[in-house]
């Protein structure tokens, strides 16, 4: 859109510059293949922007391709290691969850004449491994009371 923008604008305005909005935007949601190709995109609709306004020779145009390149590659390497954290992440958290599923077998529902009830409760709210405590309380009408 920016491209097509630019293309009606007067020639004194240069839009082009805007187009390294577009492999930021992606990065926010996609990874890296994808936010690569829309890096690419951006550069070849530079590209086409200064070979339309015949300034494609230009320093100015050659820099702006240059440096929306370098911008590109760059965000493509911060998707690159984003994506290799939430690898890693996701790696430690089913670990951590298959280990404790193994050590804390869940509590029967009784011993003996004695009925147990019990409730999980995560430090946070999205947390499913760590910080299991068992306590014990006494309820009216139990044993002992």
């Amino acid at each position: 859109m920016i491209t097509v923008v630019d293309l009606f604008v007067p020639e004194d305005i240069h839009l082009g510059p805007l187009l390294v909005i577009a492999p930021a935007i992606t990065a926010s949601f996609a990874g890296p293949l994808l936010t690569g190709a829309i890096g690419l995109l951006a550069v070849a609709a530079q590209t086409y922007i200064g070979l339309y306004f015949g300034l494609l020779s230009s320093r100015n145009v050659v820099v702006q391709i240059a440096a929306l390149a370098g911008l590109s590659v760059l965000i493509v390497f911060f998707c690159v290691v984003r994506e290799r954290r939430r690898r890693e992440l996701d790696q430690v958290r089913s670990v951590a969850e298959a280990a404790q599923h193994v050590l804390l077998w869940p509590l029967p529902d009784r011993i003996g004449p004695l009925r147990i009830a019990c409730l999980y409760l995560a430090a946070e709210d999205a947390a499913q491994i760590g910080g299991d405590l068992y306590a014990t309380t006494r309820i009216d009408g139990g044993p002992g009371c």
